[in-house]
């Protein structure tokens, strides 16, 4: 019998797409680390740097102290971090230096699992950072297929990456990331095989978003096809633009023909007509599922969180593609400048500024270059009168090089830019951790941790964080 695994993503997608990223305080993380490390998951997609600003930010939270505890408290099932191996809270682009210093921490204080998603699939940027995780110590390297729609991101195109990536002895697992909600049954009859083909026999996952309303359906049928391992959250943050329930996940699959509820016992008791396909099987802790979703449940009924609902079928998402959590910090932020009323021209100006800038993937953080470029040009009544640093940083292939080539008088708007110049004038600088901190006046007193929140983030906020002490629980 196969057994189908799941990776759990409810505290860090769940966590982001539906609540913003500011849904988990420390506590609130510790509170269901007993349950969450029963529940059978092969992972636990834990944290990315956005989240650990937020901890900053917004909780006055250490971190790095956070994920100690988590590891210590969850001690059976890997945590996993997530990253693009050229930023750190924030989306401007790291030296090289500063990657290998993020990853060194993440790895000393208990992350075992790490993904990295690269926009634009630059292979050789995957490898070298696959090769560093593994040789600090990183048990599982995961290395996303962002997937999307344009006239470039076909089956060949996947397959052909994915045999590159996984001809590499640093990488041990590939997975789709349809961080859009986009997949569709059809497209998964021929991408999952292709893939499969491809991957010579290495782990595949699934991790779509349901924010069209297909993800549990189209995960199903990935089962079908040959998916090893799928993403699932547990209520209240599943669905919407989160990911299917794992608990909904487990109650389908016996009843297409090719799962089991949780054991082969189950299994021997449905009728025949239902176990005419290949045996699966999953060995997920119902009762842990349970106390999870009763430990959350409070965020949504007592602090005023949305819970996740199953989204009607939307096919406009299939134009601006913007991922589910994206959307959500793109409300907040409109509704921080006064301008919420203006997000349907947002949207709308999202799907024109992907096509100027050459259908870059719809993926941290690139997403964010496209969604705050759109922002600025619907704002100011003028497109691309002002353009933010990351949009030019992109535009001068600091991200690798977009799928296709930007439009020409859109390039040209971008480089006379004031500030421009020194962007498009000279390769991206790699000052080492040494030159970094002298620059920044930053001395040994200040350990490394610290070190890099104050690279990324601002004085103040790092010092009202220390100010605040320990996290309360």
């Amino acid at each position: 019998m196969r057994e189908i695994k799941f990776v759990d993503t409810t505290l860090r997608d769940g966590n982001q797409s539906l609540w913003g990223a500011t849904g988990m305080t420390t506590a609130k993380v510790l509170s269901v680390a007993a349950a969450i490390d029963r529940a059978g998951f092969k992972a636990i997609d834990f944290i990315a740097s956005i989240h650990m600003g937020v901890y900053v930010r917004y909780h006055k939270e250490n971190p790095w102290e956070m994920i100690r505890l988590a590891a210590n408290a969850i001690p059976n099932t890997p945590l996993t971090f997530g990253t693009t191996g050229r930023r750190f809270i924030g989306f401007k682009r790291l030296p090289d230096s500063m990657v290998k210093l993020v990853l060194e921490r993440i790895a000393a204080n208990g992350i075992r699992r790490v993904w990295l998603v690269d926009a634009a699939h630059d292979v050789s940027l995957i490898l070298k950072v696959a090769q560093l995780c593994k040789s600090l110590g990183i048990a599982e390297m995961v290395a996303a297929l962002s997937f999307t729609i344009s006239p470039v991101h076909t089956d060949e195109f996947y397959a052909r990456i994915a045999g590159e990536i996984a001809a590499s002895p640093y990488v041990d697992t590939l997975y789709i990331k349809d961080q859009g909600g986009l997949l569709t049954p059809d497209r998964i009859r021929t991408l999952v095989p292709a893939l499969k083909k491809a991957i010579n026999g290495k782990t595949l996952e699934i991790h779509s978003h349901c924010s069209t309303g297909l993800a549990t359906i189209c995960y199903l049928e990935a089962i079908q096809h040959g998916i090893d391992v799928v993403h699932t959250a547990v209520p209240p943050v599943a669905y919407g633009t989160s990911l299917p329930s794992v608990t909904n996940m487990l109650d389908n699959l016996p009843y297409l023909g090719y799962g089991a509820k949780t054991d082969k016992e189950t299994f021997e008791v449905l009728p025949s007509w239902v176990r005419g396909k290949e045996e699966c099987f999953s060995n997920m802790d119902r009762t842990a599922l349970d106390e999870m979703s009763s430990a959350l449940t409070p965020i949504v009924t007592e602090e005023g969180f949305p819970a996740g609902a199953p989204a009607e079928h939307d096919v406009y998402y299939y134009q601006h593609q913007i991922p589910g959590g994206m959307i959500t910090t793109l409300k907040r932020q409109l509704s921080e400048m006064k301008q919420l009323k203006r997000l349907p021209e947002v949207i709308d100006e999202v799907v024109r500024v992907r096509a100027d800038l050459g259908y870059p993937i719809m993926v941290t953080p690139l997403s964010q270059f496209v969604a705050t470029q759109a922002s600025m040009n619907v704002i100011n009544k003028v497109r691309y009168k002002v353009v933010p640093e990351g949009v030019m940083q992109y535009a001068a292939g600091w991200f690798g090089a977009p799928p296709v080539p930007i439009n020409p008088d859109v390039l040209d708007k971008i480089s006379s830019q004031p500030s421009a110049k020194t962007i498009f004038t000279k390769e991206f600088p790699e000052p080492s951790v040494k030159e970094i901190r002298k620059e920044m006046g930053i001395g040994a007193n200040v350990d490394d941790e610290e070190f890099l929140l104050r690279y990324c983030m601002t004085d103040k906020e790092v010092d009202e964080m220390l100010a605040a002490g320990p996290a309360k629980m």
